[in-house]
């Protein structure tokens, strides 16, 4: 090319594109469930979900680890668990036709364990690292926003 001008080179931006926001990372982000209902969820593998992993009895992380846990057992143990480091708030909830209380981490254990559609959400969120991206968590606030304001 015999341009003056220099081409501005192209790179792929790693940051951009696979670096996490630390803080949406356990602070978690919003997920809507319907028009209104909206979680809030951490991702899984956090620090504070380490932290409070490595909490557990070894006893019990043996028995999770090597599949020995039974399924009743598991599930209880599941729901708890998401219950604090993963799940972190809600807004807009009802269970039956009542409104869910403000988030607690007893009531999010007796949804989590009571409905497993919705444990199975939360998971499902909770391990889409895309969502704690950096450009991700960026966009979401600002899609956030204008969905609360009433712009579309």
């Amino acid at each position: 090319m015999t341009n003056n001008s220099k081409e501005e080179e192209s790179f792929f931006d790693l940051n951009e594109e696979f670096g996490s926001n630390p803080v949406a990372e356990v602070e978690g982000v919003w997920s809507y469930l319907g028009e209104t209902a909206k979680i809030k969820v951490a991702r899984l593998g956090n620090i504070e979900a380490q932290k409070a992993y490595r909490k557990i009895p070894k006893q019990v992380r043996d028995q999770i680890e090597k599949g020995n846990m039974g399924n009743k057992q598991a599930i209880q143990f599941l729901s708890k668990f998401l219950a604090t480091p993963i799940l972190k708030d809600w807004s807009g909830l009802a269970d039956a036709g009542k409104s869910l209380p403000a988030y607690n981490p007893e009531a999010g254990a007796e949804y989590l364990l009571k409905y497993r559609r919705f444990r199975d959400r939360v998971w499902e969120i909770a391990i889409d690292d895309d969502l704690y991206n950096v450009k991700e968590v960026e966009e979401a606030a600002g899609n956030l926003s204008k969905r609360s304001s009433g712009i579309s």
